[in-house]
């Protein structure tokens, strides 16, 4: 549903490591629009029901629509490429996630869910909601004609019995996950940037990659991030400090961080002067074979923040990122290049 929306360029005041300070506040990813009357007509729309770990199969690459949409968005953005939020996500009485679609275009829908990538496709109008039992937080991509944008479902649905009538057994209760609000966001790769971020949502935990590296989570339901999140003792804000950021989950390259600061946190026209933003890889070059690297496991959260019995997190090279930036960005229009750290994957 419609979130709170920080514009870049706002500043507040915190106290951070002891000391007080002015910091930038993160903006938060805007809405996908569409007119009123298309959102109640696709919220109540007859709902299709169908399995989260077991969709039909469909005729659609969403790498390659996102493809297409960040080349339409590039032109329109002086190269900069800001997914939005999907904000068209409820959920019915046994908490199973609804996902409608008011826009004019098809909508596909990409996410991680029972050890494997799924791709659900809700048509204009459309109204489908999901049996997805396993609790936890589950970031996907959206992407709906020209518009490529974000978001997250929460798992650990009741799933009623065939027959079943009324409302769940008065004895369960949906999942809650871990989030933090108004938090001070310490960007590591970015000369220790500290910037205030609305919401910050808990994923995952990872033991396989180092440590620092380990917790998986969201910033305003939209970017996928890792880090490490240690929760204040006295309740207040956590401390985090994030490691690398990918925008689109499942889709798009891991990065530093940097260009969540250049895209979110710096106004446009300073940060297109900085050219760090994220293209995604020339123009969405590289997600056309990032499927060949992105292998998703299922991990088991720990520490205090560790409510998700069964969280989705995605491996990566422990190699330090790149910025995904190199000189000839401003002349050739492409942001990345292959490096020691990273090579472009064979395609199929």
């Amino acid at each position: 549903m419609p979130q709170q929306h920080s514009d870049a360029g706002q500043t507040t005041v915190i106290s951070h490591d002891g000391a007080t300070s002015q910091v930038p506040i993160a903006a938060s990813p805007r809405g996908v629009q569409a007119p009123h009357e298309a959102v109640e007509a696709a919220r109540v729309a007859p709902p299709k029901r169908l399995d989260a770990a077991a969709p039909p199969p469909v005729q659609v690459n969403v790498n390659d629509r996102a493809e297409h949409a960040i080349r339409v968005n590039v032109d329109h953005d002086e190269s900069f490429v800001r997914p939005r939020h999907w904000d068209y996500i409820d959920y019915d009485e046994y908490h199973r996630p609804r996902l409608f679609n008011p826009t004019g275009s098809e909508m596909s829908f990409k996410y991680f869910y029972g050890g494997d990538y799924r791709t659900v496709v809700v048509p204009v109008g459309g109204n489908v909601v999901l049996d997805a039992a396993i609790a936890g937080v589950y970031p996907i991509t959206v992407v709906a004609g020209d518009v490529v944008s974000a978001a997250t479902f929460i798992g650990g649905a009741f799933i009623p019995p065939d027959g079943w009538v009324g409302p769940p057994p008065a004895d369960w209760s949906p999942y809650q996950p871990v989030v933090y609000e108004s938090v001070p966001v310490d960007f590591v790769n970015a000369a220790d940037r500290v910037a205030l971020v609305d919401r910050v949502t808990m994923v995952g935990h990872d033991d396989s990659v180092p440590e620092g590296q380990r917790d998986v989570f969201t910033l305003n339901d939209s970017t996928l991030a890792r880090g490490q999140v240690t929760p204040a003792p006295d309740g207040g804000p956590p401390q985090v400090k994030i490691q690398q950021t990918q925008p689109l989950p499942g889709v798009s390259p891991w990065n530093d961080g940097k260009q969540y600061v250049n895209t979110q946190v710096i106004p446009l026209a300073a940060s297109h002067r900085n050219l760090a933003p994220w293209i995604v890889c020339g123009l969405g070059v590289v997600l056309a074979g990032l499927g060949a690297i992105a292998a998703w496991v299922w991990k088991h959260p720990r520490g205090a923040h560790a409510a998700t019995a069964n969280a989705p997190t995605e491996m990566f090279d422990p190699v330090s990122p790149t910025n995904w930036l190199y000189s000839e960005a401003e002349s050739t229009g492409r942001a990345w290049r292959e490096t020691g750290n990273w090579r472009l994957p064979p395609m199929n």
